[in-house]
C-alpha cells in the first residue's frame, strides 16, 4: 500500500521541481484558478497536469487564487475586461447589478475576460516561479 501511495505521489509531482516545470506550474493552476468553475479546479489540475508530467500540488495550490472572499472581485474584474475587450469601454457593472441579471447576463465579457485574466496571471505568475525556482537552485548549488 505504501508503495502505491509513493508511486502515485510521485505521479502527481511529475518528477523533479525544475524551474521550468515550476513555471509551467504555477502558470496552469493560475489559469485554471482565475475561472469561474469553483469546485472543479482540482479535477482540472489534474487532467492537465498529470499528463504533461507537471507538479499538480504546485499547481493547485496556484488554483486557489479564486479563494470565496477573492472570487466575487476576480468574476466582476474579469467582466470589466472583456466588456473593455469587446467595446471599448466598460460597463456600469457592481454587486448589485449581477445580483440581478445573474451571472450569464454577463456571459460574453465573462468569456473574454477569463481568457484575458488566464493569459496574464500565466505569463505573470509563470514568470515569476520561473524566477524565484532558478535563484533558489543557483543558491542551493552554491552552498553545496
Amino acid at each position: 500500500m505504501r508503495r502505491r501511495l509513493r508511486e502515485a505521489w510521485g505521479r502527481l509531482r511529475g518528477g523533479a521541481l525544475v524551474p521550468w516545470r515550476a513555471a509551467a506550474s504555477v502558470a496552469v493552476g493560475l489559469a485554471i484558478g482565475v475561472t469561474p468553475l469553483w469546485g472543479a479546479h482540482w479535477l482540472l489540475v489534474l487532467v492537465v497536469c498529470v499528463p504533461l508530467r507537471l507538479d499538480a500540488p504546485v499547481a493547485f495550490v496556484a488554483s486557489n487564487i479564486s479563494l470565496p472572499f477573492i472570487a466575487p472581485f476576480l468574476t466582476l474584474g474579469e467582466i470589466e475586461a472583456g466588456a473593455w475587450a469587446r467595446t471599448g469601454r466598460g460597463i456600469s457593472l457592481d454587486v448589485d447589478a449581477v445580483r440581478a441579471h445573474g451571472v450569464t447576463a454577463f456571459a460574453g465579457e465573462l468569456g473574454i475576460g477569463v481568457a484575458i485574466f488566464a493569459g496574464g496571471a500565466a505569463v505573470l505568475g509563470g514568470g515569476v516561479a520561473y524566477a524565484v525556482a532558478s535563484l533558489a537552485r543557483s543558491r542551493r548549488a552554491r552552498n553545496g
